[in-house]
This record gives C-alpha cells, structure tokens and sequence, in this order.
C-alpha cells in the first residue's frame, strides 16, 4: 500500500515531480495548473518502462487539489487504481 510519506511533502512538489511504484503500478505526481488553480496531475500505468517510453493509451490519471487533502486523496486513488487493476499491473518488476 502506498502511503502519503512515500510520497513526500507538499513542497517537494515546488520544484520537482516525484516518480514511483508499487507491485508492478508505476505513477508519476506532479504539481500542475487547472483554470488558474494549483492541482496535483497523478497518474499510473504498468511497469516497467517509464512514463516517456509508455504509450498514452496505457496511462490513467486524475487530478486533485494541490492541498495536504488533495495529496491524501491522490494516494488513495493510486491504491484503488492497483486493486481494481491488479491483472493489468505486471508483478516481480
């Protein structure tokens, strides 16, 4: 299960996106603009190439508020996305 300090911190976010992955999920966080408001931009896909050499098609992402919540509800989205898609995720990666 992926939690909300493997993650980081709000300011990590600043300056940096932040890359990871759990049994096969990888996701990519990053900070990002929406209608002129900050959002987190979160997204996941299955291993193991990167988020560059993956094809569009194979990526799901959301969005939420570039808040402590916004960041509670980001994790928690990526550990439904890996239990509704565990046949998908390619495991031992």
């Amino acid at each position: 299960m992926i939690t909300c300090e493997d993650v980081l911190t709000l300011n990590f976010y600043q300056k940096e996106k932040f890359t990871g992955s759990y049994q096969g999920m990888r996701y990519l966080i990053k900070k990002d603009q929406e209608e002129g408001k900050e959002i987190f931009r979160v997204f996941a896909w299955p291993g193991p190439y990167n988020f560059d050499t993956t094809p569009e098609i194979q990526k799901i992402m959301a969005c939420f508020p570039f808040t402590t919540q916004g960041q509670k509800e980001a994790v928690n989205w990526l550990n439904q996305q890996w239990a509704l898609g565990k046949e998908i995720w390619p495991t031992g990666r």
